[in-house]
């Protein structure tokens, strides 16, 4: 069992303060996947609010550590602001970059994951140990920059795209969770999180522009709710 950040998409409420029966009744479906589920925990300040939001019952889901503050567990879309979401994550993704780089400016290359799995192709484990034992990956431990989750996946890429590349990265993945439900019931989940994706995250880019374009095109009004969820997978 594991805990996955998972996005609900939801209509309109009539009623806003039920939006947690709102939430049982969309995932109901997936029962048998996801056990139980929190908005008040773990992600629940990954959404912003728009600065100068007045904010009304239902509006956002905010828990007692986010009250008070322009970020919540999530609410209604055109509250929300995912360009400020975005900007956030790519400037610290920039900070990262530059930091590690200065940071190993005296050494040699750091080599990709890919190349070690290359040299190993039998041996599922030992690329990954040789990939982080190498001292410019160690750097990190020590930068005093921003990380994101996964920061495995964060270390892979940071070898393997330039700098452009890797704060497009960040910015792609700044707002959708590891799975997103949409309106019409479908459950879509990030590759990376179930051990299914590749060295390039060829599923994960796949999945995290499907989920920035729908959510993007989501009319206000509609919710989005960031929860933690405890999955089977």
């Amino acid at each position: 069992m594991s805990t996955r950040h998972t996005l609900v998409c939801l209509p309109p409420l009539n009623d806003p303060r039920e939006w947690a029966e709102a939430v049982d009744e969309a995932i109901e479906p997936y029962s048998d996947d996801i056990y139980s589920w929190t908005a008040f925990e773990r992600y629940d300040t990954h959404f912003a609010i728009r600065e100068g939001t007045k904010l009304l019952t239902g509006d956002a889901i905010q828990s007692r550590r986010a009250y008070g503050t322009l970020r919540c567990s999530g609410g209604r879309r055109d509250l929300l602001d995912f360009d400020a979401m975005r900007e956030l994550r790519a400037g610290q993704a920039a900070e990262l970059f530059d930091a590690w780089e200065m940071a190993t400016a005296d050494m040699a290359p750091a080599v990709p994951l890919g190349d070690f799995r290359a040299l190993h192709p039998q041996a599922p484990y030992l690329p990954q140990v040789k990939f982080r034992a190498q001292p410019q990956i160690q750097v990190l431990e020590d930068l005093d920059a921003p990380r994101s989750r996964p920061r495995d996946a964060e270390t892979v890429a940071l070898v393997a795209l330039d700098r452009n590349s890797f704060i497009a990265r960040a910015r792609r993945g700044a707002v959708p969770g590891d799975s997103l439900l949409t309106l019409d019931g479908t459950l879509h989940t990030n590759p990376a999180f179930l051990n299914a994706d590749d060295d390039a995250e060829t599923g994960s880019t796949r999945y995290l522009d499907l989920a920035n374009t729908y959510l993007d095109r989501l009319p206000p009004g509609h919710l989005v709710l960031g929860l933690d969820c405890r999955r089977a997978g």
